[in-house]
C-alpha cells in the first residue's frame, strides 16, 4: 500500500507546543490565558490577542518551533513496522507555504533527527488558494490512503476518491470522517 502522511498533528506535536507557546507569550503580556476554548483554532479567537498581534507572534516564532517540535507518541514506531511490512511511506506536508526559511530542508532535517523513515518527502502550499495540493500529489503519487489532520484535505481527498484518516484533534471533532487517535489505530486500520 502507498501512504500519504501529514507531519504537523500526525507525525508531530504542533497544536500541542503552538499551544504552550501562546500560553507563555500570553503570561508575558500579563493576559489571563484562554479566553475562548470554543474558538476554531489557537490563532483564531482563543486569546484575547488582536489580529495583528497573534500573527505577528505566529510568523516572528513558528520557524524555531516546527524545529523544536517531536514526534507524537508511536508514529516511529508504527511507521517502521508499515516499512517492514512493505508499505510505501509518502510524507506529503503543507509546509511549503512561506512560513519557512528553507521548508524542505527543514523537514528533511527534523526526520531525520528522529530517525523517521520515509520514500518520499512532499511539500505542498498549505494557503494557496487551490486547495488541492495534497489532493494532486496523492494522485501524482499513487497514495492508497492520506493520513491528516486537516479537514479540508481529507474533504478534498475523499471528493477524489482517495481513502482517508482523520488524525483526532481538538479542531476537527465537527465532522464525520473515518478518524484515528494514535499511531496504533493507524496501523491496526491499515493492517485490516
Amino acid at each position: 500500500m502507498r501512504i500519504g502522511i501529514d507531519i504537523d498533528n500526525v507525525i508531530s506535536n504542533f497544536n500541542e507546543v503552538l499551544l504552550n507557546e501562546f500560553l507563555i507569550h500570553d503570561k508575558e503580556l500579563g493576559n489571563h490565558g484562554v479566553v475562548n476554548e470554543d474558538a476554531d483554532y489557537i490563532t483564531r479567537g482563543m486569546f484575547s490577542w488582536s489580529v495583528d498581534e497573534t500573527n505577528s507572534f505566529y510568523k516572528n516564532n513558528i520557524e524555531r518551533i516546527a524545529i523544536n517540535l517531536n514526534p507524537v507518541a508511536g508514529a516511529k514506531k508504527y511507521i517502521e513496522k508499515l516499512r517492514a511490512e512493505g508499505h510505501y511511506i509518502c510524507i506529503i506536508t503543507g509546509r511549503d507555504n512561506g512560513e519557512y526559511t528553507d521548508p524542505y530542508n527543514m523537514t528533511k532535517e527534523w526526520l531525520e533527527k528522529y530517525n523517521i523513515y520515509y520514500d518520499k518527502l512532499i511539500l505542498t502550499n498549505a494557503y494557496k488558494n487551490d486547495k488541492h495540493g495534497k489532493t494532486e500529489k496523492c494522485k501524482d503519487n499513487n497514495i492508497d490512503i492520506m493520513i491528516d489532520d486537516s479537514i479540508n484535505v481529507c474533504k478534498d481527498c475523499i471528493d477524489n476518491n482517495i481513502p482517508i484518516l482523520l488524525m483526532d484533534t481538538p479542531y476537527n471533532k465537527k465532522v464525520d470522517m473515518p478518524r484515528v487517535n494514535s499511531w496504533k489505530e493507524i496501523y491496526e486500520y491499515i493492517l485490516n
